[in-house]
C-alpha cells in the first residue's frame, strides 16, 4: 500500500489476482492508495465503516446485487462508488445510479482509463459510457416500491410464495397480492418471465456489448445522470 495523502481506494473483489494486480499498479502512482481489499459483502461493509475510503471500486464479476449496493451506500454515504468489470443492462445501471454509483466501467477498460476514472470520480465527476447512458434513456422505466423490488428479487432467485412470505415475514396471501400488482405493473402474466426480468434487471449481468469510444456523452445525457444523482441524494 502507498502512504501519504493519496486517494484512498477500497476494492471489493472475489478474485485475488485482480487485487494483486491493482495493488501493484497503485504502488507506481503516489496519488493512489489501496486502503483495503475485501472478498465479501460483510467485510466490505465493515471496511467502509472502519477504514473510511474515498472511493470503493466494486468488481462486478463478484455478482453484486442492487440490494447489496443499497447496503454499501447505507454503510458510508460519503464514499464514492465505482462499478467495474462487465457491461450492464440499462435498467440495472439506472437503478445503480439512483443508489449513488458515480461510475460504471467495462471489463476491457485500460489501466490508464481506470485510474483516470478513479481520480475523476474522487474529484466529483461522473464516469459512464455513452452507449450505457443512451440505453437508459431509451428504456421504459418501471418504478417499483422497495417491497416490490424485494419480492421480484426473491422470485428471480426461484423462491416459492411460501418461501418468500417466510423470508419477508409476511403472509402468503400478502405475497400473492404483491405478485398480482407486479404482474400488472410489468405487463406480464407468467412467473418465469418475471423471474427472467428480475435476473436481468436486479443483478449485475454480462451482456458483451461493444464499447463505443467517444470523447464524451452529449450534454443531455450528463444532465440526465446529474438529475439521477441529485434525486438519490435527497
Amino acid at each position: 500500500m502507498n502512504s501519504g495523502n493519496g486517494i484512498r481506494i477500497a476494492l471489493y473483489t472475489q478474485l485475488s489476482f485482480v487485487a494483486e494486480g491493482l495493488a501493484a499498479v497503485f504502488r507506481t502512482h503516489t496519488d493512489l492508495e489501496l486502503a483495503a481489499c475485501r472478498d465479501g459483502l460483510s467485510g466490505t461493509l465493515d471496511c467502509l465503516k472502519s477504514t473510511r475510503p474515498d472511493v470503493l471500486l466494486v468488481h462486478l464479476p463478484s455478482g453484486v446485487k442492487l440490494s447489496e449496493l443499497q447496503e454499501i451506500r447505507a454503510a458510508d454515504s460519503r464514499c464514492q462508488i465505482v462499478l467495474w468489470g462487465q457491461e450492464l443492462e440499462g435498467e440495472f445501471a439506472f437503478q445503480a445510479i439512483r443508489l449513488g454509483v458515480r461510475g460504471i466501467l467495462p471489463g476491457n477498460v485500460s489501466i490508464d482509463d481506470l485510474l483516470a476514472a478513479l481520480r475523476n470520480v474522487h474529484q466529483g465527476a461522473l464516469c459512464f459510457e455513452k452507449d450505457l447512458l443512451e440505453s437508459m434513456l431509451s428504456q421504459k422505466r418501471v418504478a417499483l416500491t422497495q417491497r416490490q423490488g424485494q419480492i421480484l428479487s426473491l422470485v428471480a432467485q426461484g423462491l416459492k410464495n411460501k418461501e418468500i412470505a417466510f423470508s419477508l415475514g409476511i403472509t402468503e396471501g400478502t405475497v400473492k397480492v404483491y405478485l398480482y400488482k407486479l404482474f400488472q405493473k410489468l405487463g406480464m402474466n407468467d412467473r418465469l418471465d418475471m423471474a427472467l426480468y428480475g435476473r436481468k434487471n436486479l443483478f449485475s449481468g454480462q451482456l458483451g456489448l461493444e464499447r463505443i469510444k467517444d470523447a464524451g456523452p452529449p450534454a443531455v445525457l450528463l444532465l440526465f445522470v446529474s438529475w439521477l444523482w441529485r434525486e438519490s441524494s435527497r
